[in-house]
């Protein structure tokens, strides 16, 4: 070999040498974002087309990449390029689909996009939303939702089921828990402002002791009465054991509902590639 080849080939092989322990260091602490926690729901930064960051809302209760708010659409100009029927409760909505070239959370980008468009802010929230966030979005990562913190983290990295307070969850995000004696499923939904709700059904034969509050929401043109109580058994759900934890009810609830009025006390990550939650 040449011997100023044989030079410039000793000089790269110095360098990438030199920087594989900073590589790797980058790929196992992944990075880390601010979020926001207003109105029991968690905002994070994003970049359409570049531009921004907007507030948008991380809805794991929602399949896809995510959909635009209206109002952001216009502002950005995007391009109408088809239709989309979507079913809520008893109603079928037609929506537009725009393109999008570009969505960016952090270091991670997914490009030439549809995403549909809809009214976010038809309810008045102290943040506006310009959007929100699916869960396939960060479907080829690892996520930790640090609520007390307030921050996000992304990482290549994965859960080991052997670990403390890691479980698998089934349909996106059921995980098995107990409640008192009995297993019951947990529905872990970052993006419903929803507190920790039971069904009332599934408090039969708990000890519990109602309070004086109560709480009125509307979902899917339904309105709930939440009867807030205390669970005097004991409540576990991943990582966490529980006892006289408070909770609401009804009637009307179909499944355990983990929202982030309760999550927000915790940390909470999520591996799409192995199924597995870890909850702290």
């Amino acid at each position: 070999m040449h011997p100023g080849r044989l030079l410039r080939f000793v000089i790269l092989l110095i360098s990438v040498f030199s920087l594989t322990p900073f590589i790797g260091l980058a790929q196992s602490a992944g990075h880390l974002l601010p979020i926001i926690i207003q109105d029991n729901l968690i905002y994070v930064q994003v970049r359409v087309n570049g531009r921004g960051p907007y507030n948008f809302i991380l809805n794991s209760g929602i399949s896809g990449l995510g959909h635009i708010d209206q109002q952001l659409a216009k502002e950005l100009n995007l391009n109408i390029v088809g239709f989309q029927e979507n079913r809520e409760g008893t109603q079928i909505k037609r929506e537009f689909l725009v393109a999008v070239d570009k969505l960016s959370i952090g270091q991670v980008t997914h490009t030439n996009l549809k995403l549909t468009v809809r009214n976010d802010n038809e309810h008045a929230h102290q943040l506006p939303i310009n959007g929100v966030i699916g869960r396939d979005f960060f479907s080829r990562f690892l996520i930790t939702v640090d609520g007390p913190n307030q921050r996000l983290r992304i990482s290549q990295d994965t859960l080991a089921s052997k670990n403390k307070g890691v479980v698998r969850y089934t349909n996106p995000f059921l995980v098995l828990g107990k409640l008192g004696p009995r297993e019951v499923l947990f529905n872990l939904d970052v993006g419903s402002a929803l507190p920790l709700l039971v069904p009332k059904a599934l408090l039969t034969g708990i000890h519990y002791t109602d309070t004086a509050h109560q709480q009125i929401v509307t979902q899917a043109n339904t309105t709930f009465t939440l009867q807030e109580a205390v669970i005097h058994d004991e409540l576990t759900v991943g990582g966490i054991l529980l006892k006289d934890q408070t909770i609401y009810y009804s009637d009307k609830a179909h499944q355990i509902n983990v929202g982030v009025d309760f999550l927000k006390n915790h940390t909470v990550s999520f591996d799409q590639r192995k199924k597995l939650i870890r909850l702290e």
